[in-house]
């Protein structure tokens, strides 16, 4: 089975063969192999009980942007493991969330993601190591 092509670094072909980042409303605002950033606005449905951002979408906000920057280089890659700091909450507004190429290797890929709101106010530490598949 051949594997259609496309372009990692247009951000709308990007997006659109990313269904979660289009379901979620994601959007890219950069896209680098050393630094990608993405952008979120919060919605009724990304939020928890209390209204605030639920939790494992501050975590999904990190985890396609480091994604995304690993992916940048042309190579596959899926998430192999993530350490998660979670330092405070929004309820409204827009999200952000960078990647941070930390090392690229062979088949190990680690990049560290800042989730902030508007503000600049720190969200969410993650340090992500992306597992290669190739090309």
């Amino acid at each position: 089975m051949s594997e259609e092509t496309w372009n990692v670094l247009d951000p709308d072909e990007y997006v659109k063969h990313n269904p979660f980042m289009e379901y979620t409303n994601m959007k890219i605002e950069k896209i680098s192999p050393e630094c990608s950033e993405i952008s979120m606005k919060i919605t009724h449905g990304v939020t928890n009980l209390m209204g605030m951002v639920h939790g494992g979408m501050l975590y999904a906000l990190a985890d396609v942007v480091t994604g995304l920057t690993a992916r940048a280089d042309g190579r596959k890659y899926v998430t192999q493991s993530a350490h998660v700091n979670f330092i405070r909450n929004v309820s409204e507004g827009t999200v952000y969330a960078k990647g941070i190429l930390v090392r690229r290797g062979r088949s190990i890929t680690i990049v560290r993601s800042e989730v902030t709101d508007e503000k600049g106010n720190l969200l969410a530490d993650v340090t992500v190591d992306m597992f290669c598949l190739g090309e």
